[in-house]
C-alpha cells in the first residue's frame, strides 16, 4: 500500500479513536495527532516486512494463515498426452500478496504473465498464465508459445502439487512437483544441481526418472510445452 491511502486510513482509524475517546468523557487535545507522520512511516515498513518476509514465519501457519508458503525450487515430472515423460523444474517467488513462476527443463524455459493462489472448495489452487521460450537451437521444431496452467496444492505446509497444463499448441498434459529447497535458481543446471543435492529422503521420494538427474542432459526430444 502506498502512503496517500496509507495515511488516510491511519488518520481516519486515529479520528474515530478519538471520538469514542470524547464519547466517553476523554478529553482529547490536538496532540493526539502529532504522532501521524511516524505512525505512517513504521506502518509502511511493517507492511513491507510483512509482505516479503514475516508472513512465511512457521509460527503463524496453518493459523491464523491459512495461506500456504509455495516459495522455493520444486523437482518434478511432466507428462504429455501423447509422450514420455520428462524432468522439469519450478521455481516459485512469493510475497504474501505476489506469486510468479518459472519452469526450467533442458530445452526450454517458461514465466508466468499472470499468476494467482487461491482458496477454492477448501484447497488452495496455483494457477498461471505462461509463455514458453525454448532455447534458440530447437526453435526450429519448437515455436515460442503460450500456455496456461493449475496445480492443487497439498496441505497447509505443502511439499507437492499436482496439475495440468494445456498450450495454444493444441497440446496438454499432467505435471507432479515435489519441493527439494527453499532456494530459487535461474536456469535447469542450477536447478538440477540443487535437485543432486537435495537429502536422500527427498531422492528416494521423488518420481524415478528423477532420482538421478544427469550433469549434462542430452538434447533428445522437443522443448517442453
Amino acid at each position: 500500500m502506498s502512503r496517500a491511502p496509507l495515511t488516510i486510513l491511519v488518520l481516519a482509524g486515529a479520528a474515530l479513536w478519538a471520538l469514542f475517546l470524547i464519547g466517553h468523557g476523554w478529553p482529547v487535545p490536538l496532540s493526539f495527532f502529532a504522532p501521524l507522520s511516524a505512525v505512517v512511516s513504521g506502518l509502511s515498513t511493517l507492511l513491507l516486512l510483512w509482505d516479503a518476509w514475516l508472513w512465511r514465519l512457521g509460527l503463524l501457519h496453518p493459523w491464523p494463515l491459512s495461506q500456504p508458503v509455495l516459495r522455493g525450487t520444486w523437482r518434478g515430472e511432466l507428462t504429455p498426452a501423447k509422450g514420455e515423460p520428462l524432468p522439469i523444474f519450478l521455481v516459485v517467488e512469493q510475497t504474501f500478496s505476489t506469486v510468479k513462476t518459472r519452469t526450467f527443463t533442458a530445452e526450454s524455459r517458461s514465466a508466468s504473465i499472470a499468476a494467482r493462489l487461491d482458496e477454492v472448495d477448501g484447497d488452495f489452487l496455483l494457477a498461471a498464465i505462461y509463455r514458453n521460450e525454448p532455447d534458440l537451437r530447437f526453435q526450429d521444431r519448437s515455436r515460442v508459445h503460450r500456455g496456461a496452467v493449475y496445480l492443487r496444492v497439498h496441505g497447509p505446509r505443502p511439499t507437492e502439487l499436482r496439475g495440468c497444463y494445456w498450450t495454444d499448441r493444441d497440446t496438454k498434459g499432467e505435471l507432479h512437483f515435489e519441493r527439494i529447497s527453499r532456494q530459487l535458481v535461474g536456469d535447469f543446471a542450477s536447478a538440477a544441481a540443487l535437485a543432486r543435492a537435495a537429502p536422500p529422503a527427498q531422492a528416494q521420494a521423488s518420481p524415478s526418472s528423477l532420482r538421478s538427474l544427469p550433469r549434462e542432459t542430452p538434447s533428445r526430444r522437443v522443448a517442453s510445452d
